[in-house]
C-alpha cells in the first residue's frame, strides 16, 4: 500500500481498516497465520471490509450494526478459524456504524472522525506483510528438534536430547 493519508478525501473503507488495525482479534489471528497465507489473508480482510462497507451503503439511514457484527462474526469464524467469546465484534460495529454517519452528515462529521482517529495507536489501514505466521515457525523449531525419544515397556516414552 502507498503512503497513506487521512483527510476529508479519504474513502470510508481506509478508515474501517484503520479500525480493524487497532482490533487485537484480528491483528492476533493475523498475526498467528489463522487465515492462511499472507495473500490469502490480505483477500479476506478485503473482502470483508468491502462487504462492510456495502452493507452500510445500502442500509443508509437504516443502519444495524448487528448486520455488520454478524459479518465480522462470520469471517473470524470461518475465515480465520476464530470464535469471538467477547463482545469486541459488536464494540467494533458500533464504532463503525457511528463513525460512517459521523463520516456522511457534514465536513465538520469528517473532521471529528479524522481526529478521532489520529487519537488511535495506530492510524494506517491494517496491512497483511509477507511474513512466516507464528504457527508455522513453531511447526519448524519443533521438527528440528534435538531430542531422541524411545519407548518403554511399561507404554511411556522417554525423551533424551542428542
Amino acid at each position: 500500500m502507498s503512503l497513506f493519508i487521512l483527510n476529508h478525501d479519504t474513502n470510508f473503507e481506509h478508515i474501517i481498516g484503520v479500525l480493524f488495525n487497532n482490533w487485537t482479534a484480528l491483528k492476533l489471528a493475523v498475526e498467528h497465520g489463522m487465515g492462511g497465507s499472507s495473500e490469502v489473508m490480505h483477500f479476506k480482510i478485503s473482502d470483508l471490509i468491502k462487504n462492510i462497507h456495502e452493507c452500510l451503503r445500502k442500509s443508509g439511514d437504516n443502519m444495524c450494526w448487528t448486520s455488520i457484527s454478524d459479518i465480522i462474526e462470520d469471517v473470524m469464524d470461518v475465515g480465520f478459524d476464530v470464535v469471538l467469546e467477547d463482545a469486541s465484534a459488536d464494540d467494533l460495529s458500533k464504532h463503525i456504524c457511528d463513525l460512517y454517519y459521523e463520516w456522511n452528515q457534514s465536513l465538520d462529521g469528517r473532521n471529528k472522525v479524522i481526529d478521532e482517529l489520529k487519537h488511535l495507536p495506530t492510524v494506517i489501514p491494517i496491512q497483511i506483510v509477507a511474513v512466516k505466521p507464528i504457527r508455522e515457525k513453531q511447526k519448524r523449531d519443533d521438527s528440528s528438534s534435538s531430542e531422541e525419544s524411545e519407548a518403554c515397556e511399561d507404554g511411556w516414552t522417554v525423551v533424551k536430547h542428542k
